[in-house]
C-alpha cells in the first residue's frame, strides 16, 4: 500500500529535477522530483530493456518494496511512499550524500556507532541487508544518517524454515563484516583486522561472498579492479 500522504498522480507529467542513471544494465535509474508537499526519489527500471525490466527489474522492485515495509519506522530509513507499478518504487528524498563522497576523509567513530544501531534494528526486524556498501549509506549536513538500497535485503519472515534462517544468519554476519570494514576504512583502522574481529566464520563467509560478487559483477559488465 502507498504511503497515506503520497499520491502518485502528483508526479504524472512532471520532469525529474535530477536523475542518476544506473551504472549498468542490472541497475535501476533514480529520479528525483519536487512537489508542493514532498521531495520524492523514484527508483525505476522503466528504461531498461524489456528482458531486464521484466525479469531482474520486476523481481528486485518487489523484493525492495517488501524490505521497506518490513523496516518501516526504523530510524535512518527514508519513508517508503509505495510502488509505482511493477518496475518502480518511490521513497522520501533525503538531503544527504553517500559515504562514498567522503572517501579520503577521516570520520568520527560516532557515525558508525549510529550506523551499527540502524543495522541492529534491521536485524531485530528479521531483515539483513546482505550487501551493505558505502554507496548506500548517506550522511546529511546536520549529521543525519540514512541507509538506502534494500534490493538485495534478505527477509527471514515470521516462520522461517531451516534454510531461510540459515541464510538470514549468514547475511546478518555479512552485514557486521561490511560494517566493520566500512568503519575501519573511514576511521583509519585496519580493514583486515576489522573483518577478523567479527568472527572467523563470518570472515570466511564474507570472502566466499566477495568471490561470487566479483563473478556477478563481470557478468553485469562492471569493471573489477
Amino acid at each position: 500500500m502507498p504511503h497515506p500522504g503520497f499520491d502518485a498522480d502528483c508526479l504524472r507529467g512532471e520532469e525529474p529535477v535530477h536523475r542518476i542513471p544506473g551504472r549498468n544494465w542490472s541497475k535501476a535509474d533514480v529520479e528525483f522530483y519536487e512537489t508542493e508537499d514532498l521531495k520524492v526519489a523514484v527508483k525505476t527500471y522503466e528504461l531498461r530493456n524489456a528482458l531486464a525490466r521484466n525479469t531482474l527489474g520486476r523481481w528486485l522492485i518487489r523484493r525492495e518494496a517488501a524490505a521497506f515495509r518490513a523496516v518501516s519506522g526504523v530510524s535512518g530509513v527514508p519513508a517508503f511512499l509505495g510502488r509505482l507499478g511493477a518496475f518502480a518504487i518511490a521513497t522520501e528524498w533525503v538531503d544527504a550524500v553517500p559515504l562514498k563522497a567522503r572517501k579520503g576523509d577521516r570520520l568520527d567513530d560516532e557515525i558508525f556507532d549510529r550506523l551499527s544501531g540502524i543495522v541492529s534494528e534491521f536485524h531485530e526486524r528479521g531483515v539483513a541487508l546482505a550487501d551493505l556498501h558505502h554507496r548506500d549509506v548517506l550522511v546529511g549536513e546536520d549529521g543525519s544518517l540514512y541507509v538506502l538500497d534494500l534490493a538485495t535485503a534478505w527477509i527471514a519472515g515470521d516462520r522461517p524454515g531451516f534454510l531461510r534462517r540459515y541464510l538470514f544468519d549468514r547475511f546478518r554476519e555479512s552485514d557486521m563484516v561490511n560494517l566493520a570494514r566500512m568503519r575501519a576504512r573511514f576511521t583509519g583502522g585496519d580493514p583486515a583486522a576489522a573483518v577478523a574481529s567479527v568472527s572467523p566464520g563470518a570472515a570466511a563467509w564474507h570472502r566466499r561472498g566477495r568471490k561470487v560478487k566479483s563473478i556477478l559483477d563481470r557478468l553485469r559488465g562492471k569493471r573489477v579492479s
